[in-house]
């Protein structure tokens, strides 16, 4: 069996994560869970240290795909994590704007690029696999992930989490 450069088995596209706006200090350690294929406890999410919202943008490694069907695997990351840090509301958004390649460091905007959104999700509190099918194709280079809230963590344990993103054409 062969796959087009780019496409994995299942035939989600590749991505690489450009940026991040929060994550631990070692560089883009829990961000870079967002596409990775762990989704177990203890190792597989994005746990990102705010309550929300928490922006990631990845790539198609400079590529133009067209995007139609979204899977968000949503769990936490660890057995002493609860259910609250799961994020509750997820917004994602998709760019063609050439000029996200050069967006920066963690003080970058993402104001300062066109962003289409295309999700607007209430997640529900549990762990597991999401779809979200678009209209039609969407055409981008870039995709961001927020993270806009969690379930309700106390100010002490903020976070706000999910684990990975599958992006399909068409």
């Amino acid at each position: 069996m062969t796959t087009d450069l780019g496409v994995r088995r299942d035939g989600s596209y590749y991505t690489r994560l450009e940026w991040a706006s929060h994550t631990l200090d070692t560089p883009l350690y829990w961000a870079a869970n967002i596409n990775d294929d762990d989704t177990a406890r203890n190792s597989g999410s994005w746990g990102a240290p705010t309550t929300g919202p928490a922006d990631a943008v990845l790539s198609f490694f400079g590529e133009t795909q067209a995007v139609k069907r979204i899977r968000i695997f949503h769990n936490v990351g660890a057995t002493i994590s609860p259910l609250d840090e799961l994020a509750k509301t997820v917004n994602i958004y998709l760019s063609d704007d050439a000029d996200l390649q050069r967006i920066g460091d963690k003080t970058a905007s993402l104001e300062d690029y066109t962003w289409q959104q295309v999700v607007d999700a209430t997640m529900e509190q549990r762990e597991g696999w999401f779809e979200f099918e678009l209209p039609k194709p969407v055409h981008a280079r870039y995709v961001r992930l927020q993270l806009a809230e969690n379930f309700g963590t106390p100010p002490d344990r903020s976070f706000v989490e999910t684990s990975e993103i599958k992006l399909y054409g068409e």
